[in-house]
């Protein structure tokens, strides 16, 4: 199994996600990340690497995120408008071997001294030229080879998801692909009434929990 494979069954012409106003129908989605999963691949991705993902709701996010899954690495979607030290420390926390950043993030990241970050080997920028770190452009991953999906366990790591810090610094969650797939499937169980064509509109940042999987993911599973 592997949680990448939502988006396996659906028919190739229905629309999988609108970002910024732009289609993106389940076959194109399917083909964008197995290149997306072949540029990773290239990058030395792998089974348990930590892919951070600094990036806002939008299909930048969804093609990596798939992406990533599908090599058994293990995903960490963090704050786009987070401080730099805040993201210094969730980066060193977790162990990063790739970031992928967004405008919105370029700022703060600029702030982090990459150099110094043992774990880390790439930084993606989603735009290029909009981020002074980065050594590669997301046009580069999806210029790569496409590759097949990794099957891993249920209970293999997917995610690493940041707590809010009530109680001292955030805490990275960490939630397998059988803990994600069982959420989805809890949640389709629980809304009968969305079904296959029906939009939904995203709001909850993907950072957290509940758009991540309940949003994202459920919607991806309903087609």
């Amino acid at each position: 199994m592997n949680l990448a494979h939502i988006i396996d069954s659906h028919p190739a012409d229905r629309v999988a996600i609108i970002s910024r106003g732009r289609p993106t129908t389940y076959g194109t989605l399917r083909d964008q990340v197995a290149h997306v999963r072949g540029g990773l691949a290239k990058l030395g991705v792998t089974k348990g690497d930590r892919v951070v993902l600094l990036c806002s709701n939008g299909r930048y996010f969804v093609d990596v995120y798939l992406a990533a899954l599908g090599l058994g690495a293990v995903t960490v979607p963090l704050n786009p408008s987070s401080p730099a030290p805040e993201i210094e420390r969730e980066i060193r926390t977790v162990e990063a071997k790739v970031v992928v950043v967004e405008p919105s993030a370029a700022h703060a990241f600029s702030q982090v001294d990459c150099t110094t970050i043992p774990s880390l080997t790439a930084v993606v920028a989603t735009e290029a030229g909009k981020v002074e770190c980065a050594n590669l452009a997301f046009d580069d991953l999806l210029a790569a080879d496409q590759v097949p999906v990794v099957e891993v366990d249920d209970d293999d790591l997917a995610a690493l998801i940041f707590t809010s810090g009530t109680a001292g610094s955030p805490r990275a969650a960490m939630l397998s692909h059988g803990n994600l797939m069982s959420n989805i499937l809890q949640g389709r169980s629980a809304n009968e009434g969305i079904g296959e064509g029906d939009v939904v509109y995203g709001v909850l940042p993907v950072y957290h929990i509940f758009g991540l999987n309940v949003v994202l993911g459920l919607s991806l599973h309903r087609g």
